[in-house]
């Protein structure tokens, strides 16, 4: 299983168009292809970062913030790697991000009767100002977590197609369809972002026990059900 994700223009550099700390843009740069990785089944073996700036200071900062979350996702140290730009000078910010993932068996499937909970909010830039450790963005950790458990039958990151349409794709995958339950807490055509929210698939029995996997304070909401097409 493989997943990427670049970032180009965002960061520390004179050059760039939107101007953030270099160890921001790693976060949101490496969080959304590991939790793609995860959320489809895979154990994530592998990361290996391409960084379009010099190692010392931009690209060391970025390290340190791609190896917490690698080690967050289960990839052991000696399985990060990458390269830094050290043969020109760079005026603006780059990275790619590739992450490797094993899967040992079929793609998980979403069951009829199944709720959907949206852990997390669907946040984005410029309406929300993001920033590693916002209180409505889920963590690796937390997904990981609850993926380890056993409790869920899907999971999908949401991104900037919005919690409605990854739950359309959910029920799509799966052969179901989806009756959207989240009334207004939840907008369904909000960008979230850099996965700032996952979707879990479980049954109802097991609602309660996935939302106390995840830390306190986290926004959990239910948005859909899971029913057999009419």
């Amino acid at each position: 299983m493989l997943a990427c994700d670049s970032i180009g223009g965002i960061g520390p550099k004179p050059a760039d168009s939107v101007s953030v700390d270099a160890r921001t843009v790693a976060h949101f740069g490496v969080r959304v292809p590991l939790l793609e990785v995860l959320c489809s089944g895979a154990r994530p073996i592998a990361l290996v970062n391409a960084l379009c700036v010099e190692r010392d200071p931009t690209g060391q900062e970025m390290i340190d913030e791609i190896e917490i979350l690698a080690a967050q996702a289960g990839i052991p140290a000696d399985a990060v790697t990458g390269s830094t730009e050290e043969n020109a000078p760079t005026s603006a910010t780059g990275l790619g991000i590739t992450v490797i993932g094993a899967l040992s068996q079929d793609l998980p499937k979403a069951q009829p009767g199944d709720v959907v909970i949206c852990a997390g909010l669907p946040i984005a830039a410029p309406d929300f100002s993001l920033y590693i450790g916002h209180p409505d963005q889920v963590t690796v950790t937390e997904v990981r977590r609850i993926l380890a458990s056993g409790l869920v039958h899907d999971a999908l990151p949401a991104g900037s197609h919005g919690v409605g349409f990854e739950t359309d794709e959910m029920a799509r995958i799966a052969g179901l369809q989806a009756r959207w339950t989240g009334g207004r807490i939840v907008d369904p055509k909000r960008s979230a972002g850099p996965a700032s929210c996952v979707l879990f698939a479980c049954a109802p029995e097991a609602v309660d026990e996935v939302v106390h996997l995840l830390d306190d304070g986290r926004p959990v909401h239910p948005v859909a059900l899971l029913t057999p097409p009419a």
